[in-house]
């Protein structure tokens, strides 16, 4: 017999028996016969409440497409599906589903439904299903915040790095959560039931530490602790070191004795090192805080010391907080007698009247400019006292513009005024003894010149007319007067050359120093013939200069090297020319940011001098031969600093005793 379609036939007779009848009452599910090509229910148990509302009529007179299902997009999706199901699946063969259905009440049911395939159509499709279903909507709603509050759990866990585990006593194994497999690093799928053997924990835990913490839990236990903690560090499966919190709880049997314990464990390791960076952030701040102590104390000192102090001006509000050192200032001998509150007028009030005006003025421009700003001006402090003060401050305004404050700081310059008032009263009577020594230099040698150039034409005269009649002595004693007489003659065109440029009456004009050069190498063509000398000169600027003077520089210059020169040798001398270095100005203290300099080098393989000696030969009269050795006046390089410092330059000399000397120039390119 074939049992479905017998089963079938049965369904669609009279002759339902009583027996199948109450058999399918008596089974507590809803239980209905679907005809998959109809898409119609043929029968139905009286377990109806399941169907959502609705009457057996309208279940089984109805097409199922209009009966709204949620977990499928459409009733007709819902039959697709079960076509496919069952289309592999053999008569008799069951297979399960969910279905979520609405009520006519709006209310959600969840069923189970076991289908049992009992009929394929001639096509041998599926075509017949025996369903049983049973509301699942409570489990399932229980299921769903179970899981819900394990996904919370989890969330949890992983948020704040933790895990849990509990332990039952003398089992093999230990059940971790989530959060304690990815702490250390394990993957929780591998591990049915998310046992872990008993033991595992402890691998983690470095080896000169698992003594401590072995001991550490079974304290715990032996003395049945309700809570207990202590912080251990791991390693775990990927090598990283954590440090790692653990709380527990043990569990008591009807005996009073321990039967589990559960805990957690924390990864703290970020904690920790976050931990370890403010304590060393506090210990800083104690220290900074200390000094701040410290600085603030030898602020007042200073402030007590240098006369000066700070200030904030509260624009809006009128009024102007000031430092200790600014009170002692403006208030002279009792601070105590300066008002509870300081405003803009009694600063004013302390400006003395002939500076008042224009302090008004600079903090008005101050306002509008909205610049930094810095002067100087009188106060007359509540002593009655007159100070010179300099001030130096900014503005503070909000993003719209508005002024907010006046911030900034005074100091005292009284003992400054009268220490430049002084030294301006020193230099201008310096200035005027220089300008009474040059022109007494000026007219000393001018007039010398006249009774010089007689006593040589006369000593000439007396060699040529009387030179026969002159004994041996008598002969030597007259050359000796010529000779000096020619000697004080140049020494009087030396100062006079000197003197005239102490008065700094020099000419500036576009100076070409190749044709210099020349023009010097033309004047002494005699003497380097005479000394065989060799002259190597570099390629030359052009400067802002005096073109009679830079002459007159390297004629002394070129003159001195061929000199001074070593027994038996020739004198040989390099002349040359660059633009200085930054570095170089800087060292040498002049403006390097405004200006451009040339560097000038005259070198020579003379005798040399002594390295102490370098600033004595710039002095004027100073000689380091006499004049039986080397002829000269001891102007020459005195004539030669005046020049270069007349040209706001620099000149200074490098030596070693036999190894030929360096003069080194440095003269701006342009003199603006």
């Amino acid at each position: 017999m074939d049992v479905p379609n017998h089963f079938f036939e049965v369904f669609n007779t009279d002759n339902q028996s009583d027996f199948l009848n109450g058999f399918l009452e008596a089974i507590p599910s809803f239980v209905y016969l679907l005809d998959l090509t109809d898409k119609k229910a043929i029968y139905l148990n009286t377990k109806t409440e399941i169907i959502a509302d609705y009457s057996p009529e309208e279940f089984l007179t109805n097409n199922l497409l209009t009966f709204p299902v949620e977990n499928f997009t459409s009733p007709e999706h819902l039959f697709h599906f079960l076509q496919n199901t069952f289309r592999e699946v053999a008569i008799n063969d069951s297979e399960s589903f969910v279905l979520k259905i609405v009520s006519k009440s709006g209310k959600k049911i969840t069923t189970r439904n076991k289908c049992t395939l009992i009929k394929r159509d001639a096509l041998n499709q599926p075509s017949m299903l025996l369903i049983l279903a049973d509301d699942i909507t409570v489990e399932n709603e229980l299921l769903e915040k179970t899981q819900q509050v394990q996904n919370q759990s989890n969330e949890a866990e992983r948020l704040f790095n933790y895990g849990s585990w509990e332990w039952q006593i003398n089992n093999e194994y230990v059940i971790w959560s989530n959060g304690l497999f990815e702490i250390f690093g394990y993957e929780q799928a591998a591990h049915e039931d998310s046992k872990m053997p008993y033991g595992t924990y402890q691998k983690h835990i470095p080896e000169d530490d698992v003594q401590r913490v072995r001991d550490l839990s079974f304290k715990a236990v032996k003395e049945k602790k309700t809570i207990y903690e202590y912080e251990h560090e791991i390693i775990d499966l990927r090598g990283n070191r954590k440090q790692i919190a653990v709380r527990g709880k043990c569990f008591l049997d009807e005996k009073g004795e321990v039967k589990r314990v559960i805990g957690t464990s924390q990864d703290i390791t970020e904690i920790k090192q976050i931990k370890g960076e403010l304590e060393a952030k506090v210990e800083e701040l104690s220290v900074a805080y200390e000094e701040l102590k410290k600085n603030k104390d030898l602020f007042k000192e200073a402030e007590a010391l240098m006369n000066y102090g700070s200030f904030e001006w509260d624009v809006n509000k009128d009024e102007i907080q000031w430092s200790d050192g600014l009170k002692k200032l403006y208030s002279g001998s009792d601070i105590t007698l300066l008002p509870a509150k300081i405003d803009i007028e009694f600063y004013y009030a302390r400006v003395h009247d002939e500076d008042l005006a224009s302090v008004k003025k600079i903090i008005q421009e101050a306002a509008t400019q909205k610049q930094p700003y810095a002067f100087e001006h009188k106060i007359v402090d509540l002593d009655g006292v007159e100070k010179y003060v300099q001030t130096k401050g900014w503005v503070s305004s909000d993003e719209a513009g508005k002024i907010l404050k006046f911030i900034g700081n005074t100091v005292e310059v009284t003992e400054l005024k009268a220490y430049e008032k002084e030294l301006e009263r020193k230099l201008e009577e310096l200035n005027h003894s220089n300008q009474e020594l040059e022109q007494f230099a000026y007219v000393a040698s001018h007039d010398l010149k006249e009774p010089l150039r007689k006593i040589t034409a006369f000593g000439d005269r007396l060699n040529q007319k009387y030179k026969k009649q002159l004994d041996e002595d008598a002969s030597f004693y007259l050359t000796r007067m010529i000779d000096s007489a020619n000697r004080m003659e140049v020494l009087m065109e030396n100062l006079l050359s000197y003197s005239r440029l102490s008065r700094k009456l020099v000419a500036f004009e576009q100076v070409n120093l190749n044709k210099t050069l020349e023009n010097v190498l033309s004047d002494l063509e005699l003497k380097v013939a005479e000394t065989n000398a060799q002259i190597h000169v570099g390629t030359m600027p052009i400067l802002e200069a005096s073109a009679p003077k830079m002459q007159q520089l390297f004629q002394n210059l070129i003159s001195n090297a061929m000199k001074f020169v070593k027994p038996s040798h020739s004198p040989v001398i390099w002349v040359d020319a660059k633009e200085a270095t930054k570095a170089e100005l800087s060292k040498l203290g002049l403006d390097y940011k405004n200006k451009r300099y040339c560097k000038i080098t005259v070198k020579d393989n003379g005798i040399g001098f002594e390295p102490e000696y370098a600033e004595r030969i710039f002095v004027i009269f100073q000689r380091l031969h006499g004049r039986s050795e080397f002829e000269g006046t001891g102007l020459g390089l005195a004539i030669c600093k005046k020049i270069v410092e007349n040209h706001q330059g620099i000149i200074y000399a490098e030596s070693e005793l036999g190894a030929g000397a360096t003069f080194i120039m440095y003269l701006p390119i342009h003199q603006a």
